[in-house]
């Protein structure tokens, strides 16, 4: 069960985040409501080209390895994209 695309549907105060996997499965998850739409294309910029093709079923080492690879951006809108994929995922 590999993620095989990530979609975000958002306005300036709602981002939703849409996964799907390679085996029919889908998830949606929220990102903070916060400029939304700033996040929505972290997503896409700094959480999508880390866990795209990668096994959907280790969310952990999902979230660790967006943080380690973005480890120059730490900052609010990374930690939100990658909560909206996160709960996605659950």
């Amino acid at each position: 069960m590999v993620i095989s695309s990530i979609e975000t549907f958002s306005t300036r105060n709602l981002c939703v985040v849409r996964v799907r996997t390679d085996d029919g499965g889908e998830g949606f998850g929220q990102t903070a409501p916060f400029h939304a739409d700033i996040t929505a294309q972290v997503v896409h910029r700094q959480v999508a080209p880390h866990v795209l093709g990668r096994d959907a079923s280790d969310i952990g080492a999902l979230v660790d390895l967006c943080m380690d690879r973005e480890y120059k951006f730490p900052g609010s809108y990374q930690c939100r994209a990658v909560g909206g994929l996160d709960t996605a995922l659950w």
